[in-house]
């Protein structure tokens, strides 16, 4: 992550891990690998894979910005259904709880009671 400022969008399709070495460091390799921006393959060639298309337009230190921003927002939503399928599940419960104290009554009303 030290060389993110240095190399964003350095990297392209096809292009040679050595190069990428020589223009950063084994850290920034590492980390395009790790957010699977990067595939390397066995002849030491860079595939980019969708995510890492993304990355090298948008800029690494971007891209990561704008994934990490997502993520947040994406807990928070979670959370919010949570919260929200509770409420909803609280609501039918009442709803069921009174249904049945109606038929409840409903019975005992004909029953002459």
């Amino acid at each position: 992550m030290e060389t993110l400022e240095r190399a964003t969008a350095q990297f392209s399709e096809g292009m040679m891990v050595s190069d990428l070495r020589e223009m950063t460091s084994i850290g920034f390799i590492n980390t395009l690998r790790e957010n699977e921006l990067i595939r390397i393959t066995n002849a030491g060639q860079i595939r980019l894979t969708e995510k890492g298309r993304i990355a090298s337009k948008l800029g690494v230190k971007n891209y990561l910005r704008l994934e990490t921003a997502e993520k947040q927002f994406l807990e928070e939503e979670l959370q919010n259904v949570r919260v929200e399928n509770r409420g909803l599940f609280m609501i039918f419960g009442g709803m069921f709880v009174s249904l049945v104290l109606i038929i409840g009554f409903w019975v005992l009303q004909l029953k002459g009671f």
